[in-house]
């Protein structure tokens, strides 16, 4: 068993140098690139995120989710293809304020999707979604990737950790019977927002529970 951040983890590490399209040979997903492309015109909603780390913010789709205090609340529910190389539905998003005075590139950021049809094999999922952030962010800059299996609120949860000159970013993907949650945090790779990131984002993940909504069948006679 091994120790990260804390707390222990199991399952797969993996390194992704610059050939990082040979790292999961035999993937047939293509990536998307870019940041998400909204296919609604309406715009988000901003709304102040809890006062307190033991308040939770409930989300739509059968998420809570608790925040430090000084964190902004983004309800977007629009659609767009992620750095991860999926079309989901991003749920919302939160904002850290600036870790370095001034520097308005110091902030800390997360992104809470959803994705509605997965697939049954989450392996090739995850396999494929490792291979797109490392097309994104490792290409031509070395990245370095390491993943392990998790549980959030009961379900089976794997975590990507990455790191390049730029980004240092921790995706936890969550497989429920529903579908696909992506909890993607992300901070640019400075000293001091990098230091705040990583005594912050354990709480957070930890503090994730998840209630799909369930389908009203209605019984027959």
């Amino acid at each position: 068993m091994k120790t990260v951040s804390g707390y222990p983890c199991i399952g797969i590490a993996v390194v992704v140098l610059v050939a990082v399209s040979m790292f999961f040979t035999g993937c047939t997903s293509t990536p998307g690139q870019g940041s998400a492309v909204p296919v609604s015109t309406s715009a988000p909603v901003t709304t102040p995120a809890p006062v307190s780390t033991e308040v939770g913010t409930s989300l739509p789709y059968g998420v809570t989710i608790s925040v430090p205090a000084g964190w902004t609340r983004q309800d977007v529910l629009t659609s767009g293809v992620r750095d991860y190389g999926t079309t989901t539905l991003n749920i919302a998003n939160f904002y850290s304020p600036d870790y370095i005075p001034g520097d308005r590139e110091s902030s800390m950021s997360l992104s809470v999707d959803l994705d509605q049809n997965p697939g049954a094999d989450f392996e090739r999922y995850f396999n494929n979604a490792t291979l797109a952030v490392g097309k994104t962010y490792g290409v031509p800059t070395m990245i370095e990737a390491h993943s392990y299996t998790i549980t959030i609120s009961g379900y089976k949860s794997y975590e990507l950790d990455f790191q390049t000159a730029e980004v240092k970013g921790t995706y936890i993907f969550t497989s429920t019977e529903n579908g696909m949650y992506i909890f993607a945090f992300k901070v640019p790779n400075k000293p001091p927002a990098v230091q705040a990131f990583q005594g912050a984002i354990v709480d957070m993940y930890k503090s994730i529970r998840i209630n799909p909504p369930v389908a009203d069948v209605t019984r027959q006679r």
